[in-house]
């Protein structure tokens, strides 16, 4: 890798496209996502996500104070990304959204799944969003799914972009490393079906303790709107199994991304035999 390339000047369009993804204004390709930092980089190299573009501050990793294991991944990412733009410290400044900016920026391109790439198994797990609207919930909840051996995750009412940043950085990376389908509801409602999922609803409106029911087999769980809840069309299912998670405390209820880690890890650990 050729660290004397020229800096990108602190003005350029290629700063301002990487501030504006990270701010969630782009308008530029759709399922292009930018990651802060290089937490990200050992996931996507080993997924082989395509990379489009590396920022990075030259100083830093090219002038004695990353460390080297550091410089070393940095160079494994740029060896297979689109472009690559060494930038100054006060251009990864101005790029960020947060102080103390990390220094590299990293833009990849989401992978698409679609149902047919979803492998099935006698026994899974995976959380379907309906409807939510807070980025940093829906991207807590890959996380949470992926964490308890989930599957597969699904949106559908879709609010919020896949690679909006604070979901990205919410998951921890688990928003491109877990296959997440989008699909409107009455069609992936036809394949939870065809593929005879039970579909498990959060619904403060249940009576059914969320523990009680069976963890065996193929289990979709549904998690709704952040103020509204679950779709209506969900309750008219009759293979649908409402819950509820008792609330011990003065609260009514969990925030949607407690609540579905609750869930998940109880049928997850259940699933995998590490709970009766």
């Amino acid at each position: 890798m050729d660290n004397k390339l020229p800096l990108t000047g602190i003005n350029s369009p290629e700063i301002k496209e990487a501030r504006d993804m990270l701010a969630g204004k782009s308008r530029r390709d759709p399922a292009l996502f930018i990651c802060e930092g290089l937490w990200a980089a050992e996931k996507l190299l080993r997924r082989e996500i395509p990379i489009e573009a590396v920022y990075y501050e030259n100083d830093y990793f090219f002038g004695g104070k990353a460390p080297g294991v550091e410089t070393a991944l940095l160079v494994r990412l740029c060896s297979v990304a689109a472009n690559v733009y060494p930038i100054s410290a006060k251009a990864c400044a101005r790029i960020s959204d947060r102080d103390g900016a990390d220094n590299c920026f990293i833009v990849a391109r989401m992978p698409e799944t679609r149902p047919e790439d979803i492998k099935l198994s006698d026994n899974m797990l995976a959380i379907i969003m309906d409807g939510q609207e807070q980025p940093g919930n829906i991207g807590a909840i890959l996380r949470s799914l992926d964490a308890a051996g989930g599957a597969f995750a699904a949106l559908t009412n879709r609010r919020v972009k896949l690679t909006h940043p604070r979901l990205i950085r919410a998951s921890l990376g688990s928003a491109f490393t877990l296959p997440v389908l989008d699909l409107p509801m009455e069609e992936l409602i036809e394949w939870l079906r065809a593929n005879k999922f039970r579909i498990v609803l959060t619904d403060l409106t249940a009576s059914r303790n969320f523990c009680d029911i069976p963890a065996d087999g193929r289990v979709a769980v549904v998690a709704g709107n952040e103020h509204t809840g679950i779709s209506p069309v969900w309750r008219t299912l009759p293979e649908a199994e409402p819950v509820i998670i008792p609330m011990l405390g003065s609260v009514e209820s969990l925030n949607v991304g407690f609540a579905s880690t609750l869930v998940a890890y109880n049928i997850g650990l259940r699933q995998k035999g590490l709970m009766k």
